[in-house]
């Protein structure tokens, strides 16, 4: 299955997160911080470039951060 950049950061935030993209000095730096009070905010970055496959590969850090198998169908 191609998942794009959009439904791996839909599926974060699916699970209660929301999701901050900053892209500076070829940097795609991608926030998940939590609505509630018990998880802790996760961080991704991919120092790459800004371009959509380095925010797609930040995207796809940041959901197995959080505990997302992107594998699993």
């Amino acid at each position: 299955m191609i998942r794009t950049t959009a439904q791996v950061l839909a599926q974060v935030q699916r699970l209660g997160y929301v999701v901050k993209v900053f892209k500076v000095n070829d940097t795609v730096e991608l926030h998940a911080v939590p609505l509630r009070g018990d998880a802790l905010a996760q961080v991704a970055r991919c120092n790459d470039g800004i371009g959509p496959d380095d925010e797609y590969r930040a995207a796809c850090l940041l959901a197995q951060a959080i505990g997302i198998d992107l594998e699993d169908g």
